[in-house]
């Protein structure tokens, strides 16, 4: 892990449904921060049968490429989408290791830092990679740093962020109600989910 000649690279996975700019400044922030030579966004699976207004996998990869295709390392891998059965991060983490040796960070929000513990083999994921955590502003970051195992702490890289409004649930919700959240998406992303109507009730 601390072999210089590597690539240094970060998984940046969640459900991108869609994805806004405030996941590409994220990404950004820690490609700065931990100079990395790459951010890979790793689309996760969804149920095909969860009800609702989601996008498909195809659509997300889709609108990921379109959103990061003029981005200087970012870039996108269908690991999740393509692999059958539940997709846990640990065996992500595993697999991308195999085909790509390199020093490795798993980028995750503070919110999601909170339920760490709980996920598939937390304290071995603490020792494939690093965890790149972004923090925005008012979030306790010191006190869930103290409920962690030490050996888990000790695998954190914090990222500072400026807020961020824009959420996917918020952007999904405007477009059912049929307002534009045009202001928190890339161009070529609006237009990809106006064409297809995507998100409408």
């Amino acid at each position: 892990m601390k072999n210089g000649d590597l690539p240094r690279y970060a998984v940046y996975g969640g459900s991108f449904d869609p994805i806004h700019l405030g996941h590409v400044a994220a990404a950004q922030a820690v490609q700065g921060a931990l100079e990395l030579d790459e951010v890979v966004f790793v689309p996760n699976n969804r149920n095909p049968l969860r009800r609702g207004t989601y996008a498909t996998g195809q659509d997300r990869l889709a609108m990921i490429h379109l959103a990061i295709e003029d981005e200087e390392g970012l870039s996108l891998s269908d690991i999740e989408i393509t692999r059958p059965g539940r997709s846990y991060t640990i065996d992500t983490i595993q697999e991308l290791l195999m085909v790509r040796p390199g020093n490795l960070w798993f980028v995750l929000g503070a919110d999601s830092l909170a339920g760490i513990m709980e996920w598939k083999q937390p304290e071995r994921l603490a020792r494939l990679c690093r965890l790149a955590v972004v923090n925005r502003p008012g979030n306790e970051l010191n006190d869930l740093l103290n409920r962690l195992p030490e050996d888990m702490v000790d695998a954190i890289d914090v990222v500072e962020m400026a807020p961020q409004r824009a959420s996917s649930t918020m952007i999904r919700d405007d477009i059912a109600a049929g307002r534009s959240p045009e202001a928190w998406l890339a161009p070529k992303v609006w237009d990809y989910i106006s064409e297809r109507g995507l998100y409408q009730l």
